[in-house]
C-alpha cells in the first residue's frame, strides 16, 4: 500500500547534532465544532458528560488521554483524538444538536516539534509571543509560518503539535528545517 502521508515526499534530515525533532502525527482524527447561537453552554456540558472535557479558554486547549478540545475562536473549536481515524462517528450525537461538525481529518497534516530547542525553532519561524510566561502548556494559538496558517498547541515544555492544511505539508517541513538551521531532525 502506497504512503499516505503528507510528509511522505518530505525528505528526512539529519544535522551534526540534534537540538529538536519534528515527526508526523499520522493517526490524528478532528473535527471542527461550531456551537449554533446560544448552544456554547450545552456542547459543553454535552462534552463533559461524554468525554470528561469540557470547552477550553480562548487561546487554550484541554486534553484527557488521547483526547483534546483546542479553542479555535468564540464558539469554534476542534475536537482530536489521537491513534484513530474517526471521530465524527462518536461526536454526532453527543453534539450534533448543538453545533455544526465537520470532518477535517484529511484536510489537515499535523508535525510533532520536540526537543531542547523546539522552542528556539518556532520563535524563528512563528510571529506569536513563545516565552514561557506568554504560551506554555496548555496554550494554543492560529498564526503564520513562512506564509502559511498554522495552528500551533503546546504540548508540554518542550513540545509542540503545528497543524496545516495538508497541501502545505511540505512546505511547512520546508519551512520548518529552514528554521531549525542544523538544530532539527525531521523524520
Amino acid at each position: 500500500m502506497a504512503d499516505l502521508s503528507a510528509f511522505a515526499d518530505c525528505k528526512p534530515v539529519v544535522p551534526a547534532h540534534e537540538g529538536a525533532r519534528a515527526v508526523a502525527v499520522e493517526k490524528l482524527a478532528t473535527v471542527s465544532v461550531t456551537a449554533w447561537p446560544g448552544q456554547r453552554a450545552a456542547v459543553s456540558e454535552a462534552l463533559q458528560a461524554a468525554f470528561g472535557l469540557g470547552l477550553p479558554a480562548p487561546g487554550r486547549f484541554v486534553q484527557a488521554g488521547v483526547l483534546a478540545v483546542v479553542w479555535l475562536g468564540p464558539d469554534h473549536f476542534a475536537v482530536q483524538r489521537e491513534d484513530t481515524a474517526e471521530l465524527l462517528p462518536d461526536l454526532a450525537p453527543v453534539l450534533g444538536a448543538f453545533a455544526a461538525l465537520i470532518d477535517v481529518t484529511d484536510a489537515r497534516a499535523v508535525l510533532r516539534l520536540s526537543g531542547p530547542q523546539a522552542r528556539g525553532i518556532l520563535a524563528a519561524l512563528l510571529p506569536i509571543d513563545l516565552h514561557p510566561r506568554a504560551f506554555g502548556p496548555g496554550h494554543a494559538a492560529t498564526t503564520v509560518a513562512a506564509h502559511l496558517t498554522v495552528q500551533v498547541r503546546q504540548i508540554e515544555a518542550d513540545t509542540y503539535d503545528l497543524a496545516v492544511s495538508r497541501s502545505f505539508a511540505g512546505s511547512l517541513w520546508r519551512a520548518l528545517e529552514l528554521a531549525g538551521e542544523g538544530r532539527l531532525r525531521l523524520g
